[in-house]
């Protein structure tokens, strides 16, 4: 697989150390200014802000609340994310990609009905997006996510089945966070093996971390309930797609945590390049 590093700005140097094929900015919402002053032999992601001026950015939202911005304006909000990436991709080799969390946020558990209404907005809203010049992908939500020092729920896009219809609809592929869909499946009692199966055709990029119980995530290898003996071989699978490693912290000194995972990863027997 194609390695690929998160940074930063502030620790780009420490990442390039690595030697990525891609480096992935996770941007916040004061990035937009962000400038560059060199040009790099690698290819550029970006992972979209997830919320801006302290609120988050949902493409499936019914209207503005005091913490989530209203579906029309998270449009524009990505619209200036996708536009930012554009540009700063003349700077680094290939075509330009952004990640996206979908959103899908409430803080109390919503009905059957409810959810399906922010899942039909997802494709929808997407449609309305201007990324020609870019590649663009959406990627798979925790069962729960934590901002604002609470609790959300995430409605939408946990599945490999919804992940697969939306690229079928939309001709787009996703980017598919095992850590995140390990979390599903603890809640739901599904198999990430399974999951990972059906939707890695599907897949132009992979996060990776360990996860546990139904919110543990971005854990160290070892750390959660991965099976990362099983779900190598199958990674394998996807030697021309890329993946970045989402250890919590794993940038500190020098990417040490970044660094222990991929060298066990390695020695477990994934194929990297």
């Amino acid at each position: 697989m194609i390695l690929g590093m998160k940074v930063r700005k502030h620790d780009l140097q420490d990442m390039l150390k690595f030697n990525p094929s891609i480096l992935e900015f996770h941007f916040s919402d004061s990035d937009l200014d962000l400038e560059l002053d060199n040009n790099f032999e690698q290819q550029l992601i970006v992972h979209c802000y997830e919320y801006f001026d302290r609120k988050l950015l949902d493409i499936t939202s019914k209207k503005e609340t005091n913490q989530i911005h209203s579906k029309e304006r998270t449009i524009e909000l990505v619209q200036m994310a996708i536009d930012k990436t554009k540009f700063l991709g003349s700077q680094f080799k290939g075509t330009p990609t952004i990640i996206l969390h979908p959103g899908g946020y409430s803080l109390n558990e919503v009905d059957e009905v409810e959810s399906n209404q922010m899942k039909s907005e997802i494709s929808h809203s997407v449609k309305k997006l201007d990324f020609k010049g870019g590649n663009f992908l959406l990627e798979n939500m925790p069962p729960y996510a934590w901002f604002f020092g609470g609790r959300w729920n995430s409605n939408t896009f946990l599945s490999a089945s919804e992940m697969i219809n939306y690229s079928k609809e939309t001709g787009l592929k996703v980017c598919f966070d095992l850590c995140h869909s390990q979390l599903y499946c603890n809640k739901n009692k599904k198999s990430l093996i399974d999951e990972l199966e059906l939707v890695g055709p599907f897949t132009d990029h992979f996060h990776l971390s360990d996860a546990d119980d139904v919110d543990g995530e971005g854990l160290q290898i070892g750390e959660g309930n991965v099976n990362f003996e099983k779900i190598i071989p199958i990674l394998n699978k996807f030697n021309d797609k890329s993946f970045a490693i989402e250890v919590w912290k794993g940038h500190e000194q020098g990417g040490k945590g970044f660094k222990f995972f991929l060298d066990e990863i390695i020695k477990r027997g994934l194929l990297v390049h």
